[in-house]
């Protein structure tokens, strides 16, 4: 799923300064002269690469008196969008309004479970498209055909099906797949953000250097969109087992194999006594999880604040490595630990 696919993406360049006198640049109305001379030759302030759309052609609902007049399975059709973080971006056309919001994962399946009713199509927007606000009376085809800068005379969902069809780049989607790709880029990456060490944290005496993996962990889990993805992950097991399985296999087994690394060059430094450096990692997971992440999950309690993180991991780190003799640790705090 290409970049293009996000709803909000680092800038790669700062805008240019227009370097030319203000006696040169062009005046519209009101609006300041900055403005009016930054726009980019499709006469827009910002330029934006084209996005794939998942369009979904569905049947209704609820039933319609006009849904005699059109094809079974496509009486309606609606547009969706992955972002980086989980979420959805959905566009939907009303008979009162355009809806247009930005769903959680678990609510977006609904609608993708809604589309697979139907036929389920990923189209690339035309930029600065072809589509025109001279159309006239607008329906949910219509509105959709603009959406994506589509020149169109279809007045159905199904007339519009079978035009965005013809379309050489036009592909057929399907849930699950679309799930795994979300599932597998948003995980991979704030795995990736949670597990990466510099050189320099690499040298540390492994109680620092487990300290530190382990709030990065801690806090990458209780990261609000990451909750989101897990909650559907399980939700969703048996529908979509493959999505779940992305899920643990971009999620928590990166992190033991990096831990499962550490701790073998532990064991060869003479630092550590283990047998197995897999089991001791997941040991280690499993003692920083707790049931913590699941009560985040299923959101039976606050989220832990950035402190108790920390105390937690230092204490996680201080009984896997000295197993559980009497520390130094407040009765208090470790009360407030297993609460």
């Amino acid at each position: 799923m290409s970049a293009a696919n996000d709803i909000a993406q680092p800038r790669r360049s700062w805008p240019k300064q227009n370097r030319e006198s203000p006696s040169s640049l062009k005046v519209v109305g009101n609006v300041p002269p900055d403005l009016a001379n930054s726009v980019d030759n499709h006469g827009s302030l910002v330029t934006v690469d084209p996005a794939d759309w998942i369009v979904c052609f569905v049947p209704g609902l609820q039933r319609q008196w006009w849904h005699r007049f059109v094809h079974h399975r496509h009486k309606h059709v609606f547009a969706m969008r992955p972002t980086s973080t989980g979420s959805w971006l959905l566009v939907e056309p009303w008979w009162t309004r355009m809806m247009v919001t930005i769903l959680p994962p678990a609510d977006a399946v609904r609608f993708l479970r809604w589309g697979a009713t139907g036929d389920i199509l990923r189209v690339r927007e035309a930029v600065p498209g072809k589509a025109s606000q001279l159309r006239g009376w607008s329906n949910c085809a219509v509105l959709s055909a603009f959406l994506l800068g589509r020149s169109s005379w279809a007045w159905t969902p199904h007339g519009l099906f079978r035009q965005l069809l013809r379309e050489k780049s036009t592909r057929r989607e399907n849930v699950q797949q679309l799930l795994v790709d979300q599932f597998t880029k948003v995980v991979s990456h704030y795995s990736s953000n949670a597990l990466s060490v510099s050189a320099d944290q690499l040298s540390l005496p492994l109680r620092e250097l487990l300290i530190i993996i382990g709030r990065n962990l801690l806090e990458t889990m209780m990261t609000p969109s990451l909750l989101e993805v897990c909650y559907t992950a399980i939700l969703e097991a048996d529908r979509y087992p493959d999505a779940t399985q992305a899920y643990a296999q971009h999620g928590p087994k990166p992190a033991i194999a990096v831990l499962t690394k550490i701790l073998a060059k532990a064991r060869q430094a003479g630092e550590v006594d283990l047998t197995d450096c897999e089991a001791g990692a997941r040991q280690f997971l499993g003692m920083l999880h707790g049931n913590i992440h699941l009560e985040a999950v299923l959101q039976l309690g606050e989220v832990p604040t950035l402190s108790e993180i920390d105390l937690r991991a230092r204490t996680a780190v201080k009984v896997f490595l000295d197993g559980a003799g009497p520390d130094e640790t407040p009765i208090l705090a470790r009360d407030a630990l297993t609460a």
